[in-house]
């Protein structure tokens, strides 16, 4: 039914992964689609294949992991380099910035770049 549905629909990918992960019943196996082709994605899975963006796991029960990055500080400037050389975290940290620096009353990006 799923394979039918984003093959048919007009769908945003956003509204379908929220459903799927608050209304369905618990499975023990799980598999993420990531962008790509989403029908050929499910239709791969669908017959025990794989498929570029598809990922598959199973439920471990009592192995819940936690990672807690931190607060940013590990270098000054950090973010910088990235910035720099990856277009898409640029794009990604603009859009951010342009969020978050009215709500924060300064320059989130100058924050994160600053020397010292």
């Amino acid at each position: 039914r799923l394979v039918s549905f984003v093959g048919s629909a007009d769908v945003d990918p956003v509204d379908v992964g929220f459903s799927l992960a608050t209304t369905r019943s618990v499975f023990e196996h799980r598999a993420v689609v990531c962008g790509g082709d989403r029908g050929a994605a499910l239709e791969a899975l669908l017959r025990g294949g794989s498929a570029p963006g598809v990922v598959r796991g199973a439920v471990v029960p009592g192995l819940t992991g936690f990672l807690f990055t931190g607060q940013g500080a590990q270098r000054a400037g950090m973010g910088r380099g990235l910035y720099e050389a990856f277009p898409v975290f640029a794009r990604a940290l603009d859009a951010v910035c342009a969020e978050i620096d009215p709500r924060l009353g300064r320059s989130l990006r100058e924050v994160m770049f600053a020397e010292g």
